[in-house]
């Protein structure tokens, strides 16, 4: 299979650039406010005014740069909070049991204090998946298992490829399937062998990579919210105002991310489904 790769993807400006543009004009507004003598506008005009054209090339490589540090970031809180609460969409698509939040095999006092850790950081996110998805019920909408007709076939086509065309022939002594990587495999092959269903995947990735920092970004504004409510004794009512604003915005970008993996993850084993024939049957079967 022959795929044409541009220098710069999708995932490169709406993972990378985007996001980084976005915190650069943050980053000088809260700079501009903090500053006495002018203001966020002027601080924003006088270092990122585009009526020169030397600035340019630089913008460029300063978004791209910061853009994927704030991946990284996102990627080791937001995304691992989503596994450790929801599990991996590969395994709650299918019905497969996962295990606690805090759930650990070996140094369980560590990863305790580093879950505990990251559940704080993301209270925002934390605190209204709690209420909003636990209590009311809104995992539903984008963590949910497929239907038992679908999951049946799905998890028989994984069953098959890892026996006959990795030629696995010991499957359970490997451990039980929610313990095991098998969407590593099955989306490899999925690449390899459905190339009408890559174009939808990498559009899943770049739009679950996008939302996954701007959901840190919007945590960051967050807590900058708090902090400046509490440098500058802004009043409570206002405070608590743009606050919830500011959290219910990081849910729902949160969500959005969750949703986007989830369909990113159903996209890959249905393309491995459809396109995986066993050696043991004919191709019309």
């Amino acid at each position: 299979m022959d795929i044409k790769q541009n220098p710069f993807s999708l995932y490169d400006f709406l993972g990378y650039i985007i996001p980084g543009a976005i915190s650069m004009y943050g980053v000088l507004f809260i700079f501009g406010h903090i500053t006495p003598e002018t203001t966020s506008l002027e601080v924003i005009k006088e270092n990122l005014s585009f009526d020169k054209a030397e600035i340019y090339i630089p913008f460029i490589l300063f978004a791209y740069i910061s853009g994927h540090f704030l991946s990284f970031i996102s990627s080791i809180t937001i995304e691992k909070y989503s596994i450790w609460a929801h599990g991996y969409p590969s395994k709650y698509l299918l019905g497969l049991e996962k295990p606690g939040y805090y759930y650990s095999q070996e140094n369980k006092t560590l990863r305790y204090i580093v879950r505990s850790l990251v559940l704080l950081i993301l209270a925002p996110i934390s605190l209204s998946d709690y209420i909003f998805g636990k209590l009311i019920g809104m995992r539903e909408l984008h963590s949910k298992p497929l239907d038992p007709l679908l999951r049946n076939v799905l998890r028989k086509r994984i069953e098959d490829l890892i026996d006959q065309h990795a030629n696995i022939s010991d499957r359970e002594n490997h451990g039980k399937a929610g313990e095991v990587d098998f969407f590593r495999y099955a989306y490899h092959y999925a690449v390899e062998n459905a190339p009408n269903h890559l174009p939808k995947m990498q559009n899943y990735v770049a739009l679950y990579g996008f939302l996954r920092t701007i959901t840190l970004i919007s945590l960051m504004v967050f807590w900058a919210i708090l902090w400046h409510s509490i440098l500058f004794h802004v009043n409570i009512l206002n405070v608590m105002c743009w606050l919830t604003i500011s959290g219910l915005t990081t849910y729902l970008f949160f969500m959005g991310f969750v949703k986007f993996l989830r369909r990113f993850s159903l996209e890959a084993l249905m393309a491995m489904a459809v396109t995986f024939n066993s050696p043991n049957k004919s191709p019309d079967v």
